[in-house]
């Protein structure tokens, strides 16, 4: 899942700085790179994590090249694993609120919803509040002993650190407000979609006079952000419950839930890619050009087919479209093969 996951999100967000057209592109940008963090911080730490557990001698345990490994990166990269995940959640939280506004103030969106607002969003997400605030602490929870073994520092050891910032502030701020927010906004924007859709059929019958292709775009758009974002609640209610579940029971039970709590939070972060190819033909077409491949469109006046073909003799690359109609309309003989 992470190895195929990371190269989706590096794609993503490759074709997303080159796009960088409206300010969703590039929260989607800034998403991307969360995802590329989570994921290879997860393959760093996980499977060397479970290698290092099934070794239960400490003289082999101090000989292993996997344990050493994964002590090691757990001290830096496990704190960057949790700012990925915490600035992918508020990422999340202002992916749903630009389309919010997109459909609630669509006059006002021009003003508030600009592409340099959303670099100040991600900037404030990444820099101010979640490294110097809110996970700067986790970098000081552990340290390596005079074995080079991973051990618990005497902040991670006290007691009121570990009730009111790793519980409290954890669920209150990566849990209760966001999902709050995403779920309540989600709500009304699926509703005015829906009235959005309604309306146009009811045009559609009145008039034969279908919406512009860039309504239809930004509403397509509008439906991909929505269902990122349940996918988002659906994959981290297991992990939300499992935090829960941890501070209050001291069993051992169903341990087993956890492993599949960090693969659903892997599956979300690299599903996101699949989610941009359905929904958003911009994205589709940016992605298939960077990777060389030839595309194929559709649109309401006919097929257009995209071919990539040698221009002349310079062996440049050049892109050759024709449409169906219009070849109809050229050759008394009907189209052929473009």
């Amino acid at each position: 899942v992470c190895i195929p996951g990371i190269v989706a999100a590096v794609l993503s967000a490759i074709v997303f700085a080159k796009l960088r057209h409206s300010s969703l592109e590039v929260l989607l940008c800034g998403l991307s790179l969360f995802d590329v963090v989570l994921l290879t911080s997860s393959i760093m730490i996980y499977p060397s994590m479970h290698q290092c557990s099934t070794i239960h001698e400490p003289s082999e345990r101090h000989n292993s090249f996997v344990c050493h490994f994964f002590w090691k990166v757990t001290v830096f990269i496990f704190p960057l694993s949790l700012i990925a995940q915490a600035g992918s959640v508020w990422t999340y939280v202002a992916v749903t609120v630009d389309r919010f506004i997109a459909v609630s103030f669509p006059i006002k969106r021009r003003v508030w919803s600009t592409r340099s607002n959303s670099l100040t969003v991600l900037v404030v997400i990444t820099l101010i509040w979640f490294v110097t605030i809110f996970k700067l602490p986790s970098f000081f929870e552990v340290r390596l002993d005079h074995n080079g073994e991973v051990v618990p520092t005497e902040l991670r050891k006290n007691q009121f650190y570990i009730e009111f910032y790793l519980f409290y502030l954890y669920v209150t701020f990566i849990q209760l407000i966001p999902w709050t927010i995403i779920i309540f906004l989600n709500a009304i924007i699926i509703h005015k979609v829906r009235l959005a859709y309604r309306a146009q059929e009811v045009m559609i019958h009145n008039s034969g006079k279908m919406n512009s292709k860039r309504e239809d775009a930004e509403r397509k758009v509008t439906v991909m952000a929505t269902v990122m974002t349940m996918i988002f609640i659906f994959c981290n209610i297991p992990p939300g419950i499992n935090y829960l579940v941890d501070r209050y029971s001291k069993t051992d039970l169903y341990r087993q839930r956890i492993p599949l709590s960090n693969v659903l939070v892997c599956v979300n972060s690299a599903s996101n890619m699949m989610i941009y190819c359905v929904f958003n033909v911009r994205f589709r077409r940016a992605a298939l050009k960077l990777l060389g491949c030839p595309t194929l469109i559709t649109t309401r006046n006919g097929s257009v087919v995209t071919r990539l073909t040698t221009d002349g003799g310079n062996g440049m690359l050049r892109s050759r479209v024709t449409t169906f109609d219009n070849l109809h309309n050229r050759s008394p003989e009907g189209p052929t093969p473009c």
